[in-house]
């Protein structure tokens, strides 16, 4: 078992680089023009426009859809703008195969008129893109026609600091988290069957030695497995290296992988607390208490483990997570009941820092690629989103079809909170409109409110909420590189993740041991990784002063 879900994991980060590193190359040899501007005419929205917008869909679309030209709200933000936006989604299952699809898309210069992600998955993101000439920057388009995003930055100049490149340039049409209704901000963390710690009188756990004790009862007394992941949320992401005040490594390492020290940037998995991390996590392994196949888990086995109670505790979300595996393993075991767990710590009383928490604005945005001849149209339909009036369309869908209003405020009808289909409310929601995931426009709180239905996602979103604010004094602030940063630390990066995800993989599976870490950061080092770190800790002064 060990040694197929090594070899599983192996190829799938080498085509990532490799096709990433294809993109760079396509792009060296476009015949775009690089770097161009935007059209700067006031859109003209008489007349019926369609653009094509790729997007990867969001899992809980992409089990009631097959495309978001399908939602209800999709068609009547085509006639309340004139703009019809034809989706186009990536064939995929996990956030490789979107990394895949993009870099093949956009080397062969077979762009669509916008692109909606979030920029973290592009190494170099939004300014490389611009340098690539892939993508249009928006100042002019956003000034003459998206008062309602100018607005909104005109009112918040932390909002506006957020999205702006260090230049001034804009590049996206936000997804924003603002206002009285959009101050949510955590919406993931470590989840645990509480049933089973009720029934083996078991604490919470808040410490590593206490997660020990805890997923050791789950093998031991239960014979379940006792920690699970999924790939697309790999070994180190989300799961115990905040406790050693590192950050981990996502698929790719990225601006996520890096964090401050004292005002220093450091990238975790090169600091000496990630071996003691992963000295943990090998012992875990060997010991039965983490996933044979967690390098091998994609969402759907990660699903079937957790909902026919075959795993104790995993990463999860409030909604996608707690919200959906509760009702479905309560359908075989009624007193089956999960509950959110604060992201652990070293000692006992230490509050946690590495806590999943975004900033105002996300990363997530539309951007307008260079073969869009309707980008003011395309921005002015995308500005509408941030209207009141289409903010409540997209987190709340039609009027008298999805909510109502009550007292002035909007309630989902029981066409999402109690489906005729029995879809759980987050697939009832993605079914007919964009709340639940991002999407440019503002969120709004009140969405989440009725989102969360059982107590358990309801005590989810405060206590991953209690310790936020910690989060925002280590990890990087939405820094934006410039294009020759980006190009150069892309590259550094794109070395360093196919390297690193071998090397973790291999020592927790304990086909190599931790000390072999120490090697493996001298070949970082060797690929240049001290320079990425002076890039990012540039970028981050630069964003200071901004």
């Amino acid at each position: 078992m060990k040694r197929r879900s090594q070899l599983k994991v192996l190829p799938i980060a080498a085509t990532i680089l490799a096709l990433t590193l294809a993109t760079a190359c396509g792009n060296a040899g476009s015949t775009k023009d690089k770097g161009s501007t935007a059209p700067t005419a006031t859109a003209d929205s008489k007349e019926p426009v369609k653009v094509t917008l790729w997007t990867p869909m969001n899992p809980n679309a992409k089990a009631v859809v097959k495309s978001l030209n399908e939602l209800p709200m999709v068609k009547e933000w085509a006639k309340k703008t004139n703009v019809t936006f034809d989706f186009q989604h990536s064939s995929g299952n996990t956030p490789q195969d979107d990394v895949q699809q993009y870099g093949v898309m956009v080397a062969s210069n077979n762009l669509p008129d916008s692109m909606l992600w979030n920029w973290n998955s592009v190494q170099g993101g939004t300014s490389k893109m611009f340098k690539d000439g892939t993508i249009i920057k928006l100042n002019d388009l956003i000034e003459k026609n998206a008062p309602n995003l100018k607005k909104i930055m005109d009112a918040n100049p932390q909002i506006a600091k957020q999205i702006k490149a260090d230049n001034g340039d804009i590049y996206a049409m936000p997804h924003l988290k603002v206002g009285q209704y959009g101050q949510y901000k955590t919406f993931s963390g470590m989840v645990i069957r509480q049933d089973w710690l009720d029934e083996l009188g078991l604490k919470t756990p808040e410490t590593i030695d206490e997660w020990e004790t805890v997923l050791k009862a789950f093998k031991e007394k239960k014979g379940a497995i006792p920690f699970t992941l999924n790939k697309s949320y790999p070994m180190s992401f989300a799961d115990f290296a905040g406790a050693y005040g590192v950050t981990g490594m996502s698929t790719i390492a990225n601006a996520n992988s890096f964090y401050i020290d004292n005002g220093k940037v450091k990238f975790g998995p090169a600091q000496p607390e990630f071996k003691q991390y992963l000295t943990t996590m090998q012992k875990w392994y060997k010991e039965g208490l983490i996933d044979p196949d967690f390098a091998s888990n994609d969402t759907k086995t990660m699903d079937a483990k957790v909902t026919s109670g075959k795993a104790g505790a995993f990463y999860g979300f409030i909604g996608g997570s707690i919200g959906t595996y509760t009702p479905a393993l309560q359908k075989t075991d009624p007193k089956a009941k999960l509950s959110a767990v604060q992201y652990p710590v070293l000692k006992k009383g230490d509050e946690p820092k590495f806590v999943q928490a975004s900033w105002e604005y996300d990363n997530i945005g539309t951007v307008i690629t260079s073969a869009n001849k309707h980008a003011a149209e395309t921005v002015k339909a995308l500005d509408y989103l941030y209207s009141e009036e289409g903010a409540m369309l997209k987190n709340f869908g039609i009027e008298g079809q999805t909510y109502t209003k009550v007292d002035g405020q909007p309630k989902y009808t029981d066409l999402i909170l109690k489906n005729p289909d029995n879809l759980p409310i987050s697939q009832a929601m993605a079914k007919y409109f964009i709340a639940n995931y991002g999407f440019s426009g503002l969120d709004d709180d009140r969405y989440n409110d009725q989102y969360y239905q059982l107590p358990a996602q309801k005590d989810a979103v405060k206590l991953y909420a209690k310790y936020a604010n910690n989060a925002y004094k280590v990890i990087l602030p939405p820094v934006v590189l410039s294009t020759d940063e980006a190009k150069e630390s892309a590259k550094i990066l794109n070395d360093v993740s196919t390297l690193l995800t071998e090397q973790i993989t291999k020592i927790v599976m304990g086909a190599a041991k931790v000390e072999d870490y120490d090697k493996t950061i001298e070949q970082v080092k060797k690929m240049n990784m001290d320079r990425a770190v002076e890039i990012y800790q540039a970028a981050t002064d630069r964003y200071n002063k901004r």
